[in-house]
């Protein structure tokens, strides 16, 4: 199996080409950087259709993901905004995220299962 499948695997990530990973051991931050596949660019953000890329965006943003142990995981990827028809100028979507989201989808549904699950009392 090759490393960027592993890697792919680890970070819960489909459709996504893992670029790089960089590990900052003073911070205990990891951070893979990865890209969309060439079916998943230029989406729009809020109904998933394909739309002309409108500009940059805000350049590269960050993901919270779930955490190897003790270090933080963070996804980080370009975010350009594309033109739809329906819904104007949006950022484009990520396979990894809900649309306006700072963290991962695998990052959202362990902290619901966490609410449901925890004692509220203690």
């Amino acid at each position: 199996m090759r490393s960027l499948t592993i890697w792919r695997t680890l970070l819960g990530v489909d459709k996504t080409v893992v670029e790089d990973v960089d590990l900052d051991l003073v911070a205990g931050v990891f951070v893979a950087s990865v890209r969309l596949t060439r079916s998943m660019r230029n989406r729009c953000g809020s109904c998933q259709k394909r739309c002309p890329r409108y500009d940059d965006g805000a350049g590269r943003r960050r993901w919270r993901g779930l955490d190897f142990g003790s270090t933080r995981v963070f996804l980080e990827a370009d975010a350009p905004r594309v033109s739809c028809r329906e819904h104007g100028v949006i950022v484009a979507a990520v396979p990894w995220a809900r649309h306006q989201a700072g963290h991962t989808r695998h990052f959202d549904s362990y902290v619901a299962w966490l609410a449901t699950q925890t004692s509220k009392t203690a």
